[in-house]
């Protein structure tokens, strides 16, 4: 028979391995905008390109939206890897 002490000790423990479990998993929100967020200049930068050879400028959503498609690409790759 467990003492109340030793049960409170053990549902510590427990509690603290959930915790910790939960922080090692993957934040995929924060992923991806982690990752729009880097792929961003580079999809700008290339706007920028093709609008001086063909005059043709993009809206700035559709420059963002382009970024965060690569991103969803990119993590939904990464989670298949996982699996």
């Amino acid at each position: 028979m467990m003492t109340k002490i030793e049960m409170e000790a053990m549902e510590a423990v427990i509690g603290i391995r959930k915790e910790l479990a939960r922080q090692n998993e993957i934040d995929w929100e924060q992923r991806r905008y982690e990752i729009a967020k880097e792929c961003l200049p580079t999809v700008y930068q290339t706007a920028l390109e093709i609008a001086k050879k063909t005059g043709v400028i993009e809206e700035p959503k559709d420059i963002v939206a382009v970024a965060v498609d690569l991103a969803d690409v990119l993590i939904e790759n990464l989670k298949k890897d996982k699996e």
